[in-house]
């Protein structure tokens, strides 16, 4: 008799399983102690960590970091994974300053536009042509670094008579940088998004279980789709924000953001197995990425074992936050 209510109440040993594993996710107040943490050690390691110059450093890579990483966390959510944003950031960034001193301001909704598209297409060949995400968004981000490099083989930059178009980032309001502040508005559209629409919450549905999802009747395919669309927009407003405040870009500079993207989404709390998570986690794993790179750089960490301190943390983010229950089989 115990048995049939456990079954009717859904407690069986898969549903027990999957709590035991939700026990072992990081909540927010674990990232938020994670960046305490960190920071911490850093100051004392080195008291120039916290000069006022210092701090701005780390804030402005946070935000570019966060904005590429809030749309990477879309398509985490939903079970998959960008790696196209490295490339969509690159072609984006050397393309916009050469587009900018020919059409001016119109180059930014453009641009906007172009990420769109692009994460529109990585949808199409995970939903439609039913490629994963891992290898579609690894050929379209070769792509699309490609094009970068066709467009400018070399480093490009804005002339000096053109740089009031890119005021819009590099200006400043009640003296605190604009960069600031589009990174506050950024993430408020990501948080409102998942939050308070139908196609938000129907992310985290699909993330969480896809089929039960699809019994349901959610239109899986455009939900998908949407998820990889503000991955592109997440990339194309990165790629527009670097080229605006170095007033010039490279064509290689996306490639630096695909791992770091990752790993503020995953060291902020959201599950790679998707469904867990959202925009809080994102904005504290961004923080605590660019204060773990930064501080490294002002302690003195020899710039090859930087990259073995990231994996771990990577490592043991995912290993915190897989939900071994929705992968009986690790492939």
């Amino acid at each position: 008799m115990t048995e049939k209510k456990t079954a009717v109440a859904g407690e069986g040993p898969g549903t027990a399983a999957a709590r035991r594993g939700r026990l072992r996710i990081p909540t927010l107040s674990y990232a938020v102690a994670l960046l305490f943490l960190v920071g911490l050690v850093f100051s004392l390691g080195n008291g120039n960590f916290i000069t006022g110059y210092n701090l701005s450093t780390i804030i402005s890579y946070a935000v570019l970091l966060l904005l590429v990483g809030l749309g990477q966390m879309c398509a985490i959510l939903v079970g998959g994974i960008d790696l196209s944003v490295g490339g969509v950031m690159s072609f984006v960034s050397v393309s916009f300053v050469i587009v900018v001193q020919v059409i001016g301001y119109w180059a930014y909704p453009l641009f906007i536009l172009v990420g769109i598209l692009v994460g529109y297409l990585n949808g199409i060949l995970l939903t439609r042509i039913r490629i994963p995400s891992f290898i579609a968004t690894l050929g379209t981000g070769g792509i699309f670094m490609s094009l970068a490099m066709i467009v400018a083989p070399v480093p490009v930059n804005v002339p000096t008579p053109k740089w009031g178009y890119l005021d819009i980032f590099n200006g400043t309001f009640l003296g605190i940088s604009n960069v600031i502040f589009i990174g506050l508005l950024v993430f408020l559209l990501y948080f409102a998004i998942l939050r308070f629409t139908a196609v938000g919450r129907n992310i985290y549905y699909v993330g969480s279980n896809i089929k039960m999802s699809w019994m349901s009747g959610i239109n899986i395919a455009r939900t998908r789709n949407f998820a990889f669309i503000l991955s592109g927009t997440g990339a194309a407003l990165a790629g527009i924000m670097v080229s605006a405040v170095q007033y010039g870009c490279n064509p290689y500079v996306g490639s630096s953001y695909i791992l770091p993207s990752i790993a503020a989404v995953v060291v902020g709390g959201t599950a790679l197995t998707g469904g867990t998570g959202g925009a809080f986690n994102t904005l504290f794993g961004a923080l605590i990425m660019s204060v773990l790179q930064n501080g490294m750089n002002v302690v003195g960490v020899d710039q090859y074992f930087q990259q073995s301190i990231l994996g771990m943390m990577i490592i043991v983010s995912v290993a915190l936050t897989f939900d071994r229950s929705k992968t009986p089989v690790i492939k």
